[in-house]
């Protein structure tokens, strides 16, 4: 329902593009997490989809409608595109039924929508109140309320979790996505934070320095990432170097790139790859320790164990099978 076809944005007129040759399909209904470090093009993308910013090349179709191309420019309020950002943008002087209100003035039974909404989100019986006597996750629902009472087609969420603590942020965040999928509306979750990204999206979209690297199901992402940055975005890998290599005795591919995940080492087992290590350090982290390493070969190399009662020398190694290689 969403097609995205080669889109490129630059603000210092083609010196550097914030988004470059950028392609993409999104099925209805579906919620596509957008993951990539700061700066790697994902509020550009999110605000061309929204009509916020204009593109200078390519093309943006939602349920068959050319929204944005060279010759085509439809504005963001002729969209049906919601938005819920991480600053909740309520209106503090209004009520929380009044902000739903707001975005749906000029709708028929608006009252009756208003109140849908804010049901749906486990607000209704708070109508009255305004934003400052709600904690902070009940805004974000306030705001996601707001963005689902236009009955959107697409609802882009940008970071809406940033300014909540760990624990309510995992908890809001299952309540909002189940909310969403309830809805069927398609979405798109914009975060840096991959933990989230698994845990609600039937697909995630890696961008790195404004272009698409990767777009997968999160499984595969996991299994068979296509480079070593997208491997580190979804766990803690070792880039093995021809050093480590030579270690563990394990001579790879020069033409390829080569890196393998904390949790596939394995202490005192037997591998196909091994050398022997002291343990210079330990640092205990509730429930793994995280071992400090000198190789006999003289490489440090930091690992984690659930065991907390390893000796000071070990036998550490891996198997082949857990190696990801990956193009040059």
């Amino acid at each position: 329902m969403l097609e995205i076809h080669s889109l490129s944005k630059s603000y210092d007129k083609g010196k550097s593009f914030a988004l470059k040759n950028v392609s993409f399909n999104l099925n209805e209904g579906d919620v596509c997490a957008l993951v990539g470090e700061s700066g790697s093009g994902k509020t550009t993308l999110v605000r061309l989809i929204a009509g916020l910013e204009t593109p200078d090349a390519g093309n943006i179709v939602l349920n068959g409608e050319m929204f944005s191309s060279l010759h085509n420019f439809v504005p963001p309020e002729k969209r049906k595109v919601g938005l819920v950002f991480q600053e909740y943008a309520l209106f503090p002087h209004m009520t929380l039924f009044k902000n739903v209100l707001y975005g749906i003035s000029r709708q028929k039974n608006k009252k009756i929508r208003a109140q849908e909404v804010l049901d749906l989100v486990g607000l209704g019986e708070m109508k009255e109140r305004y934003p400052h006597q709600l904690s902070g996750g009940q805004q974000q629902r306030v705001a996601l309320a707001r963005a689902l009472a236009p009955n959107p087609s697409l609802l882009i969420l940008d970071e809406p979790f940033s300014n909540l603590d760990a624990m309510l942020r995992a908890q809001l965040r299952n309540e909002i996505f189940e909310i969403v999928k309830k809805t069927g509306v398609t979405a798109i979750f914009v975060t840096h934070d991959t933990q989230d990204a698994l845990a609600v999206a039937d697909e995630i979209l890696i961008l790195q320095k404004g272009e698409l690297i990767q777009k997968d199901e999160a499984a595969n992402l996991y299994i068979k990432p296509n480079s070593i940055y997208v491997a580190s975005l979804f766990g803690n890998t070792i880039h093995l170097s021809q050093e480590l290599q030579s270690a563990f005795k394990c001579p790879l591919n020069p033409k390829c790139s080569h890196a393998i995940r904390h949790e596939n080492f394995a202490i005192n087992e037997e591998c196909e790859h091994v050398t022997h290590a002291r343990v210079i350090k330990r640092t205990f982290l509730g429930n793994k320790t995280q071992l400090l390493l000198k190789l006999d070969s003289g490489q440090n190399l930091a690992v984690f164990t659930k065991d907390g009662n390893v000796a000071d020398r070990i036998k550490i190694g891996f198997n082949s099978t857990d190696v990801l290689e990956f193009n040059n």
